[in-house]
C-alpha cells in the first residue's frame, strides 16, 4: 500500500510539474494584471498605483516579469516589498508616496510610479498618494482587505474618487477554493453588525448609525 501510495504521489507530482510548464509560457493572470496597468496608462489617470499579493513568492514572480510586459514601467519607477526585504519596506514606501509620509528624496533616488507589496505593507501607512489599488490576489480575511483598501482611501488624498481592482479566481478554479464566497459571506457579517463605509469588493456600503 505504501508503494502505491508512492506511485500515486509521483504521478501527482508529474501533472502538476506538466501543469507549471503551461503556465510560464501563457500566465493569463499576469497577462491581465498587464492589461489593467495599460488601460491606466492609456487613460493617463496620473495616479500611481498600489498592488497587493498574498505570497512573496507572488512578488517576486511579478518583479521578474512585469517590467518586460509593460512598456512604460521601468526598474526606476518600480518598488517591490515583501517579507523577503522588509528592512527596505519604510524607504520604498516613502519613495511611492512622499507627499503624504512628508519624505524628502535623496540625491541618489527617484520617486516610485508603481508599488507591489504584500500585506507587510497593509496597514499602518500612508499611501494616498496612489489613486488606484489593485489587490493581485484576494485575502480570504475581509479585514485585510478593509486594511489594503485604507491604504489609498483615507483622508488625505488629493483624489475625488480611488479605483480599486479586485483581481477574482478563474470562475472553475473558485469551485474548488470557494474563496469568494467564503470572503463574501464574512463581509456580509461585518456589513449587518458593525457596518462598513465603503465596499470591499463590489458591494453597496452599508454605514450603520448607532
Amino acid at each position: 500500500e505504501l508503494l502505491e501510495d508512492v506511485k500515486s504521489e509521483q504521478e501527482l507530482v508529474r501533472v502538476i510539474a506538466e501543469q507549471l510548464k503551461i503556465l510560464k509560457q501563457d500566465d493569463s493572470k499576469i497577462r491581465s494584471l498587464v492589461e489593467i496597468l495599460k488601460g491606466i496608462e492609456a487613460k493617463k489617470a496620473g495616479s500611481k498605483v498600489l498592488v497587493f499579493s498574498y505570497f512573496s513568492d507572488t512578488v517576486a514572480y511579478l518583479q521578474e516579469n512585469l517590467e518586460s510586459m509593460t512598456p512604460h514601467i521601468t526598474a526606476a519607477n518600480i518598488g517591490f516589498v515583501s517579507s523577503n526585504n522588509g528592512s527596505d519596506s519604510e524607504r520604498l514606501a516613502s519613495r511611492f508616496s512622499p507627499n503624504s509620509k512628508r519624505y524628502t528624496l535623496k540625491g541618489d533616488e527617484s520617486e516610485l510610479q508603481f508599488l507591489v507589496a504584500t500585506d507587510v505593507l497593509s496597514e499602518g501607512q500612508n499611501l494616498q498618494d496612489a489613486g488606484i489599488l489593485i489587490n493581485y490576489d484576494l485575502h480570504w480575511n475581509p479585514v485585510r482587505m478593509i486594511q489594503r483598501n485604507g491604504r489609498v482611501n483615507r483622508l488625505g488624498t488629493k483624489y475625488k474618487e480611488v479605483s480599486i481592482h479586485n483581481m477574482r479566481p478563474e470562475r472553475k478554479l473558485d469551485s474548488y477554493l470557494n474563496l469568494v464566497q467564503r470572503l463574501q459571506g464574512k463581509i456580509d457579517m461585518i456589513r449587518n453588525t458593525i457596518g462598513t463605509d465603503t465596499p470591499v469588493l463590489d458591494e453597496p456600503e452599508n454605514a450603520i448609525e448607532y
